[in-house]
């Protein structure tokens, strides 16, 4: 354990010292709220009991659940665009930070497309949900950022609307952000004008081709999967949802899926071990990463107050394979301690899963899978049996064996910057 906090000591001093990571890691950790909501949403909207979700239907809550969700995960980037901003500029500048996080927000939106339905006098413009949920985080981030810089950069050289000294505060302080915003819009603006005229089409498009086009002729070979959730580990690692990479291959997963289902209806076996629902089975207990070994270190084994709350409130989620609130509330975004178990966990579970299955000690897949949100266990004995379940029971465990000492330098890391506030605290 000593000899994994010196190697990871140094990186998690940088993080402390870096302001962009931590007001990116602050910054999200404030939406825990909003994403546990829209978890537990998730949950009760998606329960694969048929009863239920006939009631659910008759009885509108369904509808509720649905807008909850909305409201809340799918609209997660919108809300780390302002928390980011609002984050960095007020811890590391005097300037209003309801400003900086109006400026960041302003920034996201000025790249995020819209779409137009209808035409003449009955024309709607709307904002759609795609590019403002997970898959607009890095965007997000990356307008918060820029734009705080810039707000504090000209503040700093007085380029903002002074008002005498008579005004209210409230109201010198609405001002000051005009010629920042001015600037902001112009630069942003610019780079969605410039991206309209390509085959990106926007900022979003940009980011999400260059990363997922060059991986969409390796197919349902294991080494498809071992890259493919190597990638996918290290998109969300930088604050790009994982389904940059996997929304790509999944069609190809997912035509492996319906040829072993044609198969076994033939009375054969289905001839693909990398499948959609397989591979999602098989690598990810708890969700993106594995986490839910992480989640059982924490209520284990939590010392610091941070991660005991944290714990109590991420676990029943990440037992519906929901880790949102672990994935951006822990984070585990630019965080390079839980670096390596996040991004190998699961192709260590993807490779294992692939020899067993070629060996015929776990079943061919036949290409079922529940839906979004069913329950570890149950996933697997809808997959392929009880077999598979008993592997995503023994996969938690080693999840929970692999992330136990890097969650443990986190934590002594956490207690150490608690009892410093305490202490500060007793002094003040």
């Amino acid at each position: 354990m000593n000899n994994l906090e010196k190697i990871l000591g140094p990186a998690s001093n940088w993080i402390n010292n870096n302001r962009i990571i931590q007001s990116i890691s602050k910054g999200l950790m404030s939406l825990m709220s909003v994403l546990i909501l829209g978890s537990f949403a998730t949950i009760f909207q998606n329960l694969p009991i048929e009863a239920y979700q006939s009631f659910l239907t008759t009885s509108g809550l369904g509808g509720i659940f649905t807008t909850l969700s909305n409201i809340t995960i799918n609209l997660l980037a919108l809300y780390a665009a302002f928390s980011i901003a609002y984050t960095y500029v007020g811890n590391f500048s005097d300037y209003d930070s309801f400003t900086g996080g109006l400026l960041g927000l302003l920034a996201f939106l000025l790249v995020t497309p819209l779409t137009t339905t209808g035409e003449g006098f009955m024309a709607i413009t709307n904002l759609p949900l795609e590019w403002l949920g997970a898959k607009g985080i890095f965007v997000a981030m990356f307008c918060a950022i820029v734009s705080s810089i810039i707000y504090i950069k000209l503040s700093d050289k007085g380029l903002i609307v002074k008002l005498p000294d008579s005004v209210p505060e409230f109201v010198a302080k609405s001002f000051n952000g005009i010629i920042p915003s001015v600037l902001i819009g112009i630069l942003f603006g610019a780079i969605t004008l410039g991206l309209s005229h390509t085959e990106f089409e926007n900022f979003h498009n940009a980011v999400y081709t260059l990363i997922g086009s060059p991986l969409s002729v390796i197919g349902t070979s294991i080494w498809a999967g071992i890259i493919i959730y190597v990638l996918t580990g290290l998109c969300w690692f930088l604050g790009i949802h994982g389904i940059a990479v996997v929304s790509v291959i999944m069609p190809v997963w997912i035509a492996a899926d319906a040829e072993n289902m044609a198969a076994v209806a033939a009375g054969q076996v289905g001839p693909n071990i990398i499948t959609y629902n397989w591979i999602n089975a098989v690598s990810s207990p708890g969700g993106a990463g594995a986490t839910i070994g992480l989640v059982i270190c924490v209520l284990l084994f939590a010392k610091s107050s941070r991660y005991k709350i944290f714990g109590k409130v991420a676990t029943i989620p990440s037992l519906f394979n929901i880790n949102e609130p672990v994935v951006f509330g822990f984070p585990m975004m630019l965080n390079p301690i839980l670096f390596i178990p996040f991004v190998f966990t699961p192709v260590l579970f993807i490779i294992i899963g692939y020899i067993l299955t070629s060996m015929g000690i776990l079943p061919m897949p036949t290409g079922a899978g529940g839906p979004g949100g069913t329950p570890l266990i149950i996933q697997g004995l809808m997959m392929g049996g009880w077999k598979y379940a008993v592997f995503q029971l023994i996969a938690t465990i080693v999840s929970t064996l692999i992330y136990f000492p890097f969650f443990k330098v986190l934590d002594k890391k956490a207690v150490e910057e608690e009892m410093k506030s305490n202490d500060v605290k007793i002094s003040v």
